[in-house]
């Protein structure tokens, strides 16, 4: 690449390659890029910035055909980095009447025009094996020469300084224009260089480090659709003027030393309690439903998708609910979905840690919150594939150390080996499965009010199954005379027929005597109150948190779960694999974690040791003589009493 605001080399290459070239073709020196890739053409500089916000260490890039003429191979599992590529059309020329303009032949000339993008995937050579390249660059980076403007070069020093970062000029730096040494939090720029050249590359630096400062909207030769509340903004405007090269501009200037105060305060972030997950009867079943209470088109079309690759409708509803506290999040933060970035992901997951919903003081267990990066990951890899959103997810994922993407080649019938986790990702603590002591299962028991709660409660702690998996069986998947009921199970979706115990048939008799089935209705488990509809997930929950109120405690509906599988691992007469089939569990060391002692038992056993111990009668503080040493030199020997 032969522009100086970029340390990249674009190889030549076909497909996206030749539409590199026509970046480069496109994109003249006097006109600064816009930011608004997915409406205006950013051109080589706007590509230039994507490399660097994606993979700060690439140093030659090309695309997959190109390394492969070149003898090289992009390896397996590789990550690619997402550009720009022009979308043309042939256009007939017109004079200034709007008139064709013909040749000497009178043929219609034309001309190409670039009239959107579309994203392509690029390598860089460190992804890649083979024979060293002969001559990876085609031009060498001019260096910028002159005056900065007035006062930039501290201002970006002090938002440096605000991170813990020190930034010191030097002479001998590798060839390097500039680096930044996390460890030691140091930012080194060259001091043989302009002052022009020096602000350009402090500018680059803050691309890689962990800056966030809250921009106010472009000025000068940049849009006024300059990202706010992200590194992106101040970093972007800088590169706007480091490539324009512009000399004066004293309100461009003026903006960039008036960048806000710092990150956000998410402690005092105010998310408000908008939008909502309904059901519908239009496919895919389920919207989200943003402040205005209208459809969020593009959520909806990743729910079909969802649905086609064959989804549940509680994994819509779950994937609905993580969605829409990201999408609260970002309404609060003022950032459209599409323009969202690594930053409105970072503050997403300390405002969850730190805040949390209303009512519920020390934010979301980190499990939930991994669940909502996984979702919302999700949905940005969707929409970058369907050509929608930003071209980089804001959700990071974890990377070894050479680059490759963590677990790329994992086999699915093996459980995951330990790796590094991805950025933002909560250690989450090691449970033991809770299961409920027979005497508290029996309070419980005796605590609801129908035959259907009392069936269900019998169903879940004698077959094991989750409870949406129970709630899922219909009329013609119970086998009272075989005592064992079908259900479908979670994920794979395959039919399995579960033994339950007798008690449970005989509750589900007496509820079945009685209830208003509608005709028609093949579902199992039925609404008490009109209209008559099949129980939802929901609903179960509410059944169950009503008997924990009347007893204060805090079971859950996997908590019957639990209990199901403690029981059998008790049970001598059934193997580890017995419990592993009737449970579904992919892997053996699911099953295993049932083999744990529990705590509350652990606690009882300790109690009990030290009861008895205190009931044993004290033991002879001396014994009598021992081979004839007097009395009372033993009762010195030994201390003058036992111990424990």
């Amino acid at each position: 690449m032969s522009h100086s605001t970029t340390p990249f080399t674009l190889l030549p290459s076909p497909s996206s390659d030749r539409a590199i070239e026509s970046i480069r073709r496109s994109s003249p020196h006097s006109q600064p890029p816009e930011y608004n890739i997915r409406r205006n053409w950013p051109g080589l500089f706007g590509n230039s910035l994507l490399i660097m916000l994606q993979d700060p260490q690439a140093t030659h890039v090309a695309g997959y055909q190109a390394f492969k003429a070149m003898g090289r191979q992009v390896r397996r599992g590789e990550t690619g980095i997402k550009v720009l590529a022009p979308i043309t059309r042939r256009e007939p020329r017109l004079d200034a009447a709007g008139q064709p303009v013909r040749d000497d032949r009178g043929r219609v000339l034309h001309r190409t025009q670039v009239v959107a993008t579309k994203p392509v995937t690029v390598f860089d050579v460190r992804q890649t094996d083979g024979p060293p390249l002969p001559d990876p660059k085609i031009g060498e980076a001019v260096l910028l020469t002159g005056q900065a403007p007035a006062g930039l070069w501290d201002r970006l020093q002090d938002l440096l300084g605000e991170r813990g970062f020190h930034v010191h000029r030097g002479a001998d730096l590798g060839g390097a224009n500039g680096y930044t040494d996390f460890g030691q939090r140091l930012v080194m720029v060259r001091d043989d260089v302009d002052d022009a050249q020096a602000v350009k590359t402090l500018a680059h630096d803050l691309l890689t480090a962990p800056i966030g400062p809250s921009g106010t909207g472009g000025g000068g030769g940049c849009s006024d659709d300059t990202p706010r509340g992200s590194r992106l903004g101040l970093s972007w405007r800088v590169l706007c003027w480091a490539h324009d090269h512009r000399s004066t501009g004293e309100g461009i200037v003026a903006d960039w030393l008036e960048l806000g105060s710092g990150p956000r305060d998410v402690k005092r972030l105010a998310v408000p309690v908008v939008g909502a997950v309904v059901a519908i009867d239009e496919v895919p079943g389920t919207a989200l439903l943003d402040a205005s209470g209208r459809p969020v088109v593009v959520v909806a079309d990743f729910f079909r998708g969802m649905l086609a690759s064959g989804a549940s409708v509680s994994s819509l509803r779950s994937y609905g609910l993580a969605l829409l506290r990201w999408w609260r999040f970002l309404a609060a933060v003022e950032v459209p979905w599409d323009r969202a970035g690594r930053v409105e992901a970072q503050d997403f997951v300390l405002w969850m840690r730190m805040v949390g919903p209303a009512g519920r003081p020390g934010g979301y267990a980190p499990a939930t919150i991994n669940h909502g990066l996984a979702v919302v990951k999700a949905f940005y890899a969707d929409r970058i594939a369907a050509g929608q959103g930003p071209l980089v997810n804001p959700i990071p994922e974890a990377v070894h150390r050479d680059g490759r993407r963590v677990q790329a080649h994992h086999n699915p019938m093996q459980p995951f080996a330990p790796g590094p986790r991805a950025p933002l990702r909560q250690r989450v603590p090691e449970r033991v499965p809770r299961s409920i002591p027979d005497g508290l299962f029996d309070a419980l028991f005796a605590t609801v009010r129908s035959d259907r709660d009392r069936a269900l409660l019998a169903f879940w702690v004698s077959t094991g199954a989750r409870a949406a998996e129970l709630l899922g069986a219909s009329l013609d998947r119970i086998e009272p005379g075989e005592q064992r009921i079908g259900v479908h199970r979670k994920g794979s979706r395959r039919l399995q027929w579960l033994p339950a115990s007798a008690d449970a048939f005989v509750w589900w008799r007496l509820y079945e005597a009685r209830v208003a089935r509608p005709s028609g209705e093949r579902a199992l488990w039925l609404t008490n109150r009109s209209p008559v509809r099949p129980l939802t997930y929901p609903a179960a929950r509410r059944m169950l948190q009503r008997a924990n109120d009347a007893l204060g405690t805090r079971w859950t509906l996997h908590d019957l779960r639990h209990t199901a599988a403690q029981r059998m691992i008790d049970d001598p007469h059934l193997s580890l694999t017995d419990v592993q089939w009737v449970l579904g569990h992919a892997h053996l060391t699911t099953t295993q974690l049932y083999l744990r002692a529990r705590p509350d038992e652990v606690i009882a056993k300790v109690l009990e040791h030290h009861r008895t111990r205190a009931e044993r009668p004290p033991a002879p503080l001396v014994p009598p003589g021992a081979d004839g040493y007097p009395a009372d030199v033993l009762e010195v020997l030994l201390g003058g009493g036992r111990r424990g």
